[in-house]
């Protein structure tokens, strides 16, 4: 399944400092306070990647990262990293979505085909409203201290959910498995910065999956065109 790539996660980036003392702070208003800006989400950059596992794509390929960029309502721009399992090599995917319109490269030469945008197994235009949902139905949520990642100030949230609550990110996600989350809350806006997501989520995943996302350039100007290859 092609999205599920959209658990998968990027390489965390490194914080600058360690995560100090567990806090006495209410976790309720921050994490409302995140979910409201979700919902307000215009435009960001994201990575996705495995930190343990992968993800299956299709038998014999697994996705290890995804990343790219989101413009809200319906345009995105992402690559997918994948490893076919033999013979063993990497490839890349390359997908645009324009609208109802979505156009793919092909796993074997790069060329550019294009695809009704309802056969991707994803929609990452939606990733606001869609973290948003999921902040939303964290369980007994936590602060567990502050982290300053990226020069950022973080408030650093703990929790968990279904892994059923991750459907719309996780399009394979079923029952009621728990998933373990960890948040990175800017102090100062309430954005969203970071998400661990611990767990099996569909299946074919291990227990010890691990899948970090990261957002940047949140709300940030970012153009979206189609490729020119498919133009004229």
């Amino acid at each position: 399944m092609l999205l599920v790539w959209l658990t998968a996660a990027c390489s965390s980036d490194s914080s600058d400092l360690a995560l100090k003392s567990e806090s006495a702070i209410d976790a309720e208003p921050v994490l409302l306070q995140a979910v409201e800006q979700l919902m307000g989400l215009e435009s960001a950059s994201f990575s996705l990647n495995h930190i343990k596992g992968s993800t299956v794509l299709m038998p014999g390929v697994l996705m290890t990262k995804i990343s790219g960029e989101i413009s809200i309502p319906d345009r995105s721009r992402v690559t997918v990293e994948a490893q076919i399992e033999f013979p063993k090599s990497y490839v890349e995917i390359d997908i645009v979505r324009i609208q109802k319109t979505a156009f793919m490269t092909s796993i074997f030469g790069g060329d550019w085909n294009q695809v009704s945008a309802e056969s991707l197994p994803f929609n990452l235009s939606g990733l606001g409203l869609t973290m948003a949902e999921i902040v939303d139905a964290i369980q007994n949520p936590k602060v567990l201290g502050e982290e300053r990642l990226n020069g950022i100030d973080t408030l650093v949230i703990g929790g968990m959910v279904n892994s059923k609550d991750l459907v719309k990110l996780v399009p394979g996600a079923e029952g009621d498995v728990r998933v373990d989350l960890k948040l990175w809350i800017n102090r100062e806006d309430g954005l969203l910065r970071r998400a661990l997501i611990a767990g099996r989520v569909v299946p074919t995943d291990g227990v010890d999956t691990v899948r970090d996302l990261i957002l940047k350039n949140i709300n940030q100007p970012v153009v979206i065109d189609a490729p020119i290859e498919t133009m004229g």
